[in-house]
């Protein structure tokens, strides 16, 4: 027979138990889903970038995390939105160059100050850009697109992602390192700039090179060179600016995750710490690198550090190159 003492006790523990396990239902069942908004349009490396972090943060933090196109403005219109926001880690942002390093020195007006009004939280890659051509167009190579250049000014078109995108700086920083005049076609997003490079309906481009591999591969686009230090895994054939006669021609964006500014220190690091897991797993790892992609892991503190530094240096080659906003 049971003492009525250890009975009792055995109800109690029972009762509690089923009080916990009520209040984790209720819980889970109260978790507000996440957005990360994406600044560019569906089909661009950004976007792929913030489904695949969705993804990840959905299947670690147990919630609903939904990602949303906000286009416009060289991704500032998004940026605007995230920076606007309650700081409760329920809206966050896929950061990049454009909009958080390069969009101060671009635009006057900008309604929102990239290092007061956003929270670095993750970085997830930094992407040398390649030179891609149409096939018809008859460059093999840079030295043939400034030669061309400088003989018939303005003849030669580049798409980009819109004003004030890594695209366009560095379509300008290349006019400036080549002392040539190009037309710039801004377009909303890669996506719609690279159907018309594909068409033949501008020549060239600075892209990102995650949407444009298989069209590589296939012949439909061909890569002049890329904007890295060295040559990347992704291209092993393809030369860096340096290599093709611009020395010291390094150009390499990042994208990361940030959220509004006065973010708890506390869902900061929780994001941090789960995001940066995640980008060490292999599927990620090898999704990546299909992209041309590589991880960069920081902290908190080293991210800051670095947006810090991006900004000066994106800022300072955005105001050299005379950059103007069409």
């Amino acid at each position: 027979m049971i003492n009525r003492t250890i009975f009792n006790r055995l109800v109690a523990s029972a009762f509690l138990g089923a009080l916990a396990l009520s209040a984790q239902a209720q819980d889970a069942s109260s978790k507000k889903p996440i957005r990360i908004i994406v600044p560019y349009s569906a089909g661009a490396v950004t976007d792929m970038l913030g489904r695949l972090v969705a993804k990840n943060l959905s299947e670690s933090l147990g919630v609903s995390v939904i990602v949303e196109n906000r286009t416009g403005a060289g991704g500032t219109i998004g940026t605007d939105h995230v920076a606007k926001s309650a700081p409760d880690g329920l809206t966050l942002l896929l950061g990049a160059t454009g909009p958080v390093s390069v969009g101060k020195a671009l635009y006057p007006k900008l309604p929102y100050d990239p290092a007061k009004d956003l929270t670095p939280i993750a970085l997830i890659s930094r992407v040398p850009f390649v030179v891609v051509a149409h096939p018809d167009q008859p460059f093999k190579n840079i030295a043939d697109i400034v030669a061309a250049a400088k003989a018939k000014p303005n003849s030669i078109t580049y798409g980009s992602a819109g004003n004030g995108t890594p695209q366009h700086i560095i379509g300008e920083m290349f006019k400036q390192a080549t002392n040539t005049e190009l037309t710039h076609v801004p377009y909303r997003g890669s996506a719609p700039a690279t159907i018309d490079l594909l068409g033949n309906q501008v020549a060239i481009m600075f892209d990102n090179p995650g949407p444009l591999v298989q069209h590589i591969k296939t012949g439909r686009l061909k890569a002049l060179a890329q904007t890295g230090p060295t040559r990347s895994a992704a291209f092993p054939d393809v030369p860096t600016m340096s290599e093709a006669g611009l020395k010291g021609f390094v150009a390499t964006p990042w994208y990361g995750i940030m959220g509004p500014a006065n973010m708890p220190p506390a869902i900061a690091e929780k994001l941090n710490k789960e995001i940066n897991a995640s980008l060490g797993k292999p599927d990620v790892i090898a999704k990546l690198a299909e992209a041309g992609l590589t991880t960069s892991l920081m902290s908190l503190r080293e991210m800051r550090t670095f947006l810090d530094g991006e900004s000066i240096k994106w800022g300072d080659a955005a105001r050299r190159s005379n950059a103007s906003l069409d």
